[in-house]
């Protein structure tokens, strides 16, 4: 249920803020966004650093799932609206971070979402705060954003002890 709730909102609010219009010129960093996804699902499948628990679907859907729904509603609604000004680029940043964590929060108050091998509600913060930049970047100059995204890998895996033969 709150996964459907999740998505159903996220489209909800990007029907109504998303540019769709232009949605060809976010489609790059959209894709961007969804193959990091799943490259971090794939990577970390046999040691997750975080899990949905839910009786009716499994984690690797629900993580699917809300890499296609969800993921492509924060790029069009997140670029277009992105500032001119350093300090409001921040402000659009760091409100984009909260929007993201609260829901992470909730579900884990709520026993749908469970961290695991160290990974915390911190540690979402922080990742959270990386990844908008990195949208940014992403969206502006897509190869430094692609040189970001193959050495982010090591360094997460080097932060939480993940070992390179966990991967399949």
């Amino acid at each position: 249920m709150y996964l459907i709730l999740l998505a159903t909102l996220s489209i909800i609010i990007c029907y109504k803020l998303g540019d769709w219009r232009n949605w060809k010129i976010y489609y790059p960093t959209i894709l961007f966004f969804i193959l990091s996804s799943v490259v971090c699902i794939l990577l970390t499948y046999d040691h997750p650093l975080w899990l949905y628990e839910s009786s009716i679907i499994n984690h690797t859907f629900t993580d699917l799932f809300i890499s296609i729904t969800v993921y492509p509603c924060t790029i069009m609604m997140f670029i277009p609206h992105l500032p001119k000004e350093i300090r409001k680029i921040i402000l659009h940043i760091f409100i984009y971070v909260i929007v993201y964590t609260v829901p992470e929060f909730i579900a884990v108050k709520i026993g749908y979402f469970t961290y695991h091998n160290g990974w915390s509600i911190w540690h979402t913060l922080i990742f959270n705060a990386i990844m908008f930049p990195i949208i940014i970047l992403h969206h502006k100059k897509p190869i430094y954003a692609w040189i970001v995204a193959l050495i982010s890998p090591h360094i997460l895996f080097f932060i939480m002890k993940i070992p390179y033969n966990s991967i399949r």
